[in-house]
């Protein structure tokens, strides 16, 4: 038995050309007619038929930024950081009216470390000898005045700072204040 290859229909052959010229038509003319730049106008344009994507970049001004949104969870607590370098001051305090030293708001200095041998007089002990001494008196305490020195008139020897305080009249007082010693 001999298999005979069955060759296409004309009627297929015609179709198959028809086809072809009319395809390869449309995109002959789709390519030779190129639409110059603005000859679409809006008169031309169906409303709202134009999308974002149908616009470059920066063509359309922005609108008004909307609200916030609602705050998201708070994220996991970070790692510490390393310690930092240490101050310029060798020591500071925040020392009370009778003598005693704030320990949270002190370094290098301590209540050992201050003596109080008259009113207004504070006598504070350095390690390692004092340079220069600011002092300030604390602002929650009553108004007066208030001098440092690392010359000595009524502290003892052995100690390096000498605070005075008096009151707003310039006379002795007691009052607390802070002292920051380099």
């Amino acid at each position: 038995m001999s298999r005979f290859k069955k060759l296409p229909t004309p009627a297929l052959v015609l179709a198959m050309i028809a086809l072809f010229v009319a395809l390869s038509g449309t995109g002959y003319a789709a390519a030779q007619h190129v639409i110059k730049r603005s000859s679409i106008t809006s008169i031309h344009v169906k409303d709202r038929s134009l999308l974002a994507k149908d616009f470059r970049s920066g063509q359309i001004p922005r609108g008004p930024a909307g609200a916030a949104g609602p705050a998201g969870p708070a994220g996991p607590a970070g790692p510490a950081g390393p310690t930092g370098p240490a101050g310029a001051a060798k020591a500071y305090a925040r020392v009370l009216s009778g003598g005693d030293v704030d320990d949270p708001r002190a370094r290098g200095i301590t209540d050992a470390g201050v003596s109080k041998p008259a009113a207004g007089v504070y006598c504070i002990d350095i390690e390692g000898g004092a340079v220069n001494v600011v002092a300030t008196l604390d602002a929650g305490g009553a108004s007066g005045e208030i001098r440092g020195s690392t010359l000595l008139t009524n502290c003892p020897s052995g100690k390096e700072v000498e605070i005075h305080t008096a009151d707003s009249g310039g006379i002795a007082a007691d009052r607390a204040f802070y002292v920051l010693v380099n």
